[in-house]
């Protein structure tokens, strides 16, 4: 510096004209100490929190795919004289001592054994299980419904054909008065006047049920009791079934309605004595006055994103809030107390950091 400059330049505005270089920068806020130690707390928090977030976008993934059924009852102002009766079943007994009529609340009595159709077979009950031992069907969603209700509308070919065969199928559609009825087989001269009278050697009524619906025929649709089995050993047995029948109407998320029956029941057999019953397999229904509406109720893609994007931040600043906590409180009180140095170690001075003087730049000569 030279004597007598007026106005010497400080050393605050050497330093500012030629800065020192920029070792490093950093304006963000920097990662907490807890979050870069790795500990098996931190990681068992971690797979919890991931099986959650799993769990929840699964949850509502299912929901956008197949939605969420909404149930209604009401009464049935249905206007309707006539119901369709859709039938499947075969019997161990010749189809020439088989008799089917129907009898309802009206006090009609329908000879129907020339309206379905029957055809000779053998018995044999493949994959039928007993009624009793049935697995409870998984309630199906409204679009599968809808699905299974397409395709075509027809009964299978009789497998194992037989003319005059040892066992009869019975099967068919017809329409019956929408009131309480009674569907029965029996066999000739047992239960109705009969000419004829069927041998007791004859006499099986060991049945599979392949079909019993109401409403439009749908092959694919399963009701209780498809493909169910009851076997008996003598001539003389009463096989009971009485069902409670409800008008259904299945509404998919794109809005396809589909209008059915279904039904619940329950079964009763017994064996009987010549003479003190009418050995048959009855079908008792009742009509129930009510209907059930199933509607399907999905999300659009949007809302799907956004419910999506609500689950997965929420619970990451929660989780990280609760990891906070937590560690808090963890180290503050189960912590152990804190440690002394050994005797006799001294720890060493922090080295001291040099400092620079400097002139203020106003002095005398």
């Amino acid at each position: 510096m030279q004597v007598g400059d007026e106005n010497p330049p400080s050393y605050f505005a050497s330093v500012l004209a030629k800065p020192p270089p920029l070792n490093a920068f950093d304006a963000f806020k920097k990662t907490n100490p807890t979050y870069r130690e790795k500990t098996t707390r931190g990681g068992i928090f971690t797979v919890l929190v991931g099986l959650v977030v799993a769990v929840l976008v699964w949850h509502e993934t299912r929901e956008y795919l197949w939605g969420e059924a909404e149930y209604k009852f009401s009464v049935d102002r249905g206007i309707a004289h006539e119901l369709q009766l859709n039938f499947d079943a075969t019997v161990a007994t010749p189809c020439h001592y088989l008799t089917v009529d129907v009898r309802d609340a009206v006090g009609d009595r329908l000879h129907i054994s020339d309206e379905f159709k029957k055809d000779g077979t053998t018995f044999d009950i493949g994959q039928a299980q007993h009624l009793e031992n049935q697995r409870a069907a998984k309630e199906a969603s409204a679009s599968k419904m809808v699905r299974d209700a397409r395709g075509r509308r027809i009964f299978a070919r009789t497998r194992n054909l037989v003319e005059n065969g040892p066992a009869c199928r019975i099967y068919g559609s017809m329409e019956v008065k929408k009131v309480t009825g009674n569907l029965h087989i029996t066999t000739l001269g047992h239960g109705y006047l009969s000419w004829e009278h069927t041998d007791h050697a004859l006499m099986n009524l060991s049945h599979v049920i392949h079909e019993f619906s109401f409403g439009p025929y749908f092959p694919r649709i399963v009701q209780p009791l498809d493909n169910s089995v009851e076997i008996t050993s003598v001539p003389f047995h009463i096989f009971q079934y009485f069902l409670s029948v409800v008008s259904t109407t299945y509404i998919d998320a794109s809005r396809r309605r589909l209008h059915t029956h279904q039904y619940s029941v329950t079964e009763m057999g017994r064996e009987t004595q010549h003479g003190r019953g009418v050995p048959g397999i009855f079908f008792k229904y009742d009509i129930e006055p009510m209907s059930l509406t199933v509607r399907e109720r999905t999300t659009t893609f949007l809302q799907f994103l956004i419910r999506l994007a609500g689950i997965v931040g929420g619970i990451l600043v929660c989780s990280d809030f609760g990891f906070r906590t937590a560690d808090h409180l963890v180290s503050h009180f189960l912590a152990g107390p804190p440690k002394t140095p050994l005797p006799g170690f001294v720890p060493s001075p922090a080295p001291k950091t040099p400092t620079r003087s400097f002139a203020s730049g106003f002095g005398r000569d």
